[in-house]
């Protein structure tokens, strides 16, 4: 009798955690990637995860948010899995507000469903379960992996490199191109007109012309996608 293979993508960073073991353990047939966006790939939804400590990490680093909108212009579903003791760790936060004021956030403004785990063999069963229920739909038997886009006009390649920019996706990027007028002129402009002008605030601008300005250094260690 033939039987549908469950198929699940898992970043090759993943790896330490366990649960890519976890899931072979269960029959699935795992694939190891190098991906740019996400941990896990099962049919056309795109999982992170997070311990609860890399979570909490992330916000205060600001990097959190600029992940979610990686994820949501790459992806049309997408989850969120924190796993630990969720508790334990808004103990030692000052303000546990910000903690579940950054999970509305994500939830409201870029519709991310939420999982909460406490280890990896929680969070491997939520994965196993997950591609059981993918392998009923046809377009999701084999995950789909984000490639570089086609690019056929000018205007596609010029959000393109604005949107690769930190914290500018499509939609900013369109928006600097309305300002400005042309990539070089965005790429010319101070920080202050960024912010102002270009309507995306201090804290992008900001970025950008540090990411600009940076000195380039061959052989730099590679930063993790998810830091």
């Amino acid at each position: 009798m033939f039987r549908l293979v469950l198929r699940i993508v898992a970043d090759a960073r993943e790896t330490p955690s366990g649960i890519p073991e976890l899931l072979a353990g269960k029959g699935v047939y795992l694939q190891k990637k190098s991906l740019d966006v996400a941990d896990y790939v099962i049919g056309e939804i795109a999982i992170e995860r997070k311990t609860v400590n890399d979570f909490i990490s992330s916000l205060y680093r600001g990097r959190l948010f600029e992940q979610a909108e990686r994820i949501s212009s790459a992806y049309s579903k997408y989850l969120l899995i924190v796993e630990g003791d969720a508790q334990e760790a808004l103990a030692d936060l000052k303000n546990p507000n910000v903690y579940w004021g950054t999970l509305l956030a994500l939830a409201l403004k870029f519709d991310f469903r939420i999982f909460f785990t406490m280890d990896q063999d929680e969070t491997a069963s939520l994965l196993y379960l997950l591609a059981k229920q993918a392998q009923s739909d046809y377009r999701m038997q084999r995950p789909m992996l984000v490639k570089k886009p086609r690019m056929e006009t000018t205007k596609d390649w010029q959000i393109l490199i604005l949107g690769s920019l930190p914290s500018i996706g499509p939609k900013l990027a369109e928006k600097l191109l309305q300002s400005f007028g042309s990539v070089r002129n965005v790429l010319k402009a101070s920080s202050k007109e960024l912010a102002v002008r270009g309507g995306i605030g201090e804290a992008r601008a900001r970025k950008i012309q540090q990411l600009l300005d940076a000195e380039y250094r061959p052989g730099q260690a590679k930063q993790s996608k998810l830091a």
